[in-house]
């Protein structure tokens, strides 16, 4: 009898550790194969922007000579407006001088051009009015700008 009470009670302290790991071991499956999918697809992505990264390389080089080329007509171009710009200037400071010379006003610009007509019976120009001497202009030329540009 004894030893039938003994195996009664060794049954409630059998544990069937195997059937009560089984459940861990999935979880711990499935995170090694989600584990193996990520690693995969960070190899691919590491794959693509090597190719990414050589592409781009490769067509940097093979372009660099006509950006170069490129940013080079950018500048010409800037130098080329800056010229121009200054040019204007000296040209409107001349014509301003001689427009308040001869009195030409610029709120009616037909008016202005059509009163020596309008009013010549009226009055005479004067012509003893002596002309101002006009500065010559010394404008810089852009052209040497553009001849070693030509392709």
């Amino acid at each position: 009898m004894l030893e039938k009470v003994a195996k009664d009670y060794s049954a409630y302290f059998k544990l069937d550790v195997a059937d009560g790991f089984q459940t861990v071991q999935d979880v711990i499956d499935n995170m090694i194969t989600r584990l193996e999918e990520l690693n995969s697809v960070v190899h691919m992505i590491k794959l693509k922007n090597s190719d990414c990264n050589t592409a781009v390389t490769t067509d940097i080089n093979k372009y660099r000579a006509e950006i170069t080329l490129l940013s080079k007509k950018i500048v010409t171009l800037n130098e080329v407006v800056i010229t121009l710009q200054h040019n204007m200037d000296k040209i409107e400071k001349q014509v301003e001088k001689a427009e308040s010379h001869f009195g030409v006003n610029n709120d009616s610009k037909l008016t202005s051009l059509l009163r020596p007509f309008l009013k010549r019976n009226r009055e005479t120009p004067s012509v003893s009015d002596e002309i101002p001497n006009f500065e010559t202009l010394s404008i810089t030329s852009v052209m040497h700008n553009f001849e070693d540009n030509v392709s």
